[in-house]
């Protein structure tokens, strides 16, 4: 497993590449928005975090398709979901 620190900077542009508010991550993360706005300002730095609320934030990004690599975040391309048709579809 490799581990990557990631910094404010970091998990600002996640948020965005995932388009979600502070509000909306804080909310998914049970953490207080004041407290990612304060990770996200430390820039360039590893923030001051609890390691559970911090693994949360970044859990709530990864569902999101954030991927984290050393210096920065990208967002994974998933597959489109196949149409569904009547000959899919579950009877009870």
């Amino acid at each position: 497993m490799t581990i990557i620190e990631i910094t404010g900077s970091m998990l600002r542009a996640a948020r965005n590449l995932a388009g979600l508010s502070q509000q909306e991550i804080a909310d998914r993360a049970r953490i207080s928005r004041p407290c990612l706005t304060t990770w996200e300002n430390s820039s360039s730095s590893v923030p001051s975090a609890n390691a559970r609320a911090l693994g949360r934030v970044v859990s709530v990004l990864e569902n999101e398709g954030v991927v984290f690599l050393a210096g920065g975040a990208t967002l994974q391309s998933r597959p489109p979901l196949p149409p569904i048709t009547a000959h899919s579809e579950a009877r009870p």
